[in-house]
């Protein structure tokens, strides 16, 4: 996937816990720290709308099983392809 180049601001606070992560290896770069911690918020978006879903009304089995196969299907499968292709 083809990335874009953005420019974003920063608390000095945030920037020391990237680069901490980056120097004890758990990050090759700021870039890619940034984009986990992007992919880690979309995440937490889905599991949010997921809870918020329930609250309006109880699923089945069956209705959860169909719930997780479109948001892999949308979200997860099309990432897994463009790997892939590389």
């Amino acid at each position: 996937m083809a990335m874009k180049t953005v420019q974003i601001r920063l608390t000095q606070e945030q920037l020391k816990l990237i680069d901490e992560k980056v120097r004890r290896g758990e990050y090759p770069s700021r870039s890619e720290a940034i984009r986990d911690y992007v992919r880690k918020a979309e995440l937490l978006e889905l599991v949010n709308r997921f809870f918020a879903a329930i609250r309006e009304k109880p699923f089945k089995q069956e209705d959860l099983e169909r719930v997780r196969e479109k948001i892999w299907r949308e979200k997860y499968a099309p990432r897994l392809r463009s790997k892939k292709a590389r």
